[in-house]
C-alpha cells in the first residue's frame, strides 16, 4: 500500500491531484449554481414583471404559471447543488478557517445563513400551484439575501486566504528538534 502511494505521489508530483480537481470542480458548481439562481430569481421578481404588463390578464397568468414552475425545479436543483458542493467545499477549507476561528467561522456561519434563508423563503414563496400575492415579497427579500451570501462568500474566500497566510501562534504545533 504504501509503496503505491509512494509511486502516484511522484506521479502527481507537479501536476494537479484528483481531489484538487474535485475541489476545482465544485466550486465551479457551486458559483455557477449561485449565478443562475440569483439570476432566475431576479428575472422573476424584475423582468417578468415589466415584461407582461400590457398583457391581457389571462395571457399574463398563464406566462407567469409557467415561469414559476421553471422557477421551483431552478430552486430544488439550487438547493441540493449548494448543499452537496457548499459541504464539500467547507470540508476542503476546514483547515484555513481553523486556524482563524473566530472571524473565519462567524463569517461562513453568515454565509450558510443566508444562503439556506434564501431558499427556504424561495421555496416557501413557490409554494402551490398559484402566485400568492402575499408571498411575493418573500421572493423580494431572498433576492437581496442572495445578493448578502454572495458579498459574504467574497469576504469569506479572502479571509480563508489570510488565515492561511496568518495562522495564530498559539494554534501552530512546535517544531520538534531531531
Amino acid at each position: 500500500m504504501t509503496r503505491g502511494r509512494e509511486v502516484l505521489t511522484n506521479e502527481l508530483e507537479g501536476d494537479m491531484d484528483a481531489i484538487t480537481a474535485i475541489s476545482v470542480l465544485s466550486r465551479w458548481v457551486h458559483v455557477i449554481t449561485a449565478c443562475v439562481l440569483i439570476g432566475s430569481v431576479f428575472f422573476l421578481q424584475v423582468v417578468l414583471p415589466a415584461g407582461l404588463r400590457g398583457l391581457e390578464p389571462g395571457t399574463a397568468e398563464g406566462v407567469l404559471a409557467r415561469c414559476r414552475r421553471g422557477m421551483k425545479l431552478i430552486v430544488h436543483s439550487s438547493l441540493l447543488l449548494a448543499l452537496l458542493t457548499g459541504a464539500f467545499n467547507a470540508w476542503r477549507a476546514w483547515g484555513d478557517y481553523s486556524r482563524r476561528p473566530g472571524i473565519t467561522h462567524g463569517v461562513f456561519g453568515l454565509h450558510v445563513l443566508l444562503g439556506l434563508g434564501a431558499l427556504v423563503l424561495l421555496m416557501i414563496a413557490l409554494a402551490g400551484r398559484g402566485a400568492k400575492p402575499a408571498r411575493q415579497s418573500w421572493i423580494t427579500v431572498s433576492l437581496l439575501l442572495l445578493f448578502l451570501a454572495v458579498a459574504d462568500a467574497s469576504a469569506l474566500k479572502r479571509l480563508r486566504e489570510w488565515a492561511h497566510d496568518h495562522p495564530r501562534a498559539d494554534r501552530i504545533a512546535p517544531v520538534q528538534k531531531l
